[in-house]
């Protein structure tokens, strides 16, 4: 009897061991950075790039964390220089996962939560993660037609970092006040005197074609290749027929000389924010042309019911058998309605 007692105790204590220690490991998981180490640093670093959730990210350390900071922006792939924090990376603490954009793992971690933080974060969140639910705001639309508007006026690429802190600035303003109408929100954003922009190159480092335009490319039977931006889970779940998955961190010699002598390259993500790094960084790699799908990539196209393959949708061959099909009249096209495949 004391044998088995014993025995019964033990495994007891076996099991409140590893329920503490599974607890003990979800408060460690909880937390992505603590504030301390955060506020060990002036400068901060990460890669060049268009996300609303990364400049988000820059405007929270600037104006709730650190006030002094100053960032070191680097062209993606490149070596991130030392004595700097890294943010929007892969394999750092301070980066979106698990359905959490970055803006918000941050956040939670400095335990930030005054009501224009809470809104932006829901912001973020409805253009950056939740792309297909409900949207947590219904500002988020206006947000983001106010954000690419202003991006636009400096190709997409070139907003200078003072005009990405005032529009958050003003986002946060916006966010304290009471019965606000679209109107309101695009003149408070608007930005023009501050930030007019530049005055449109001819030749764009990187054109963006619209659906119409490119299924024409392929009924001629040019050479278009569909690369999915995004990461593995995302791909499986919809992307356009016969697309190669090519991320961003992906991009070297070995993998674009795969692409060399296509007639098209069309480089997509949700929205195309990632889609248009890639494309500018295969521009760079002397990739002949390459353009983003218009309007908003892959959103944009499952929009207009253009077929697509994944789980729940059509298989991978019969996908490709539909785009050829619609290519051959595409403003008579649409595949029947489905769904919108979650993220």
């Amino acid at each position: 009897m004391d044998t088995l007692s014993g025995l019964i105790k033990h495994r007891i204590s076996v099991v409140v061991f590893f329920l503490t220690l599974i607890c003990f490991s979800s408060t460690l998981s909880a937390s992505v950075i603590s504030e301390a180490e955060v506020k060990q640093y002036q400068r901060f670093t990460t890669w060049q790039g268009i996300e609303p959730d990364k400049w988000a990210t820059l405007w929270l350390i600037k104006r709730h964390i650190v006030p002094n900071a100053y960032f070191l922006l680097v062209p993606p792939n490149t070596h991130l220089p030392d004595n700097a924090l890294p943010f929007g990376v892969p394999d750092v603490a301070i980066r979106r996962a698990n359905r959490e954009s970055m803006f918000r793992r941050l956040k939670q971690s400095m335990q930030l939560n005054t009501p224009e933080i809470h809104y932006l974060d829901k912001i973020i969140h409805d253009v950056e993660v939740n792309i297909w639910d409900v949207p947590e705001h219904a500002h988020s639309p206006w947000f983001e037609t106010l954000y690419r508007t202003l991006q636009a006026r400096y190709q997409r690429d070139q907003v200078p970092v003072d005009c990405y802190l005032a529009f958050f600035d003003g986002v946060a303003r916006i966010a304290m006040q009471k019965n606000i109408t679209a109107d309101d929100y695009r003149d408070q954003l608007n930005l023009n005197a501050l930030c007019p922009g530049i005055s449109k190159e001819k030749n764009m480092l990187v054109e963006s074609l619209g659906h119409t335009e490119v299924l024409r490319e392929v009924s001629l039977g040019k050479r278009v290749i569909f690369l999915d931006t995004r990461e593995n889970e995302e791909f499986d779940e919809v992307h356009l027929p016969g697309a190669k998955l090519l991320r961003l961190r992906d991009v070297n010699k070995k993998n674009v000389k795969e692409l060399l002598g296509a007639d098209l390259i069309v480089p997509y993500c949700v929205k195309d924010f990632r889609g248009f790094e890639v494309a500018k960084a295969l521009k760079q790699y002397g990739v002949g042309r390459v353009a983003t799908l218009s309007p908003n990539g892959l959103k944009g196209w499952l929009n207009a019911n253009f077929p697509v393959a994944g789980k729940g949708k059509m298989d991978e061959v019969k996908a490709i058998e539909k785009l050829m099909q619609c290519a051959m009249e595409p403003q008579h096209c649409g595949a029947i309605p489905e769904k919108v495949a979650r993220q």
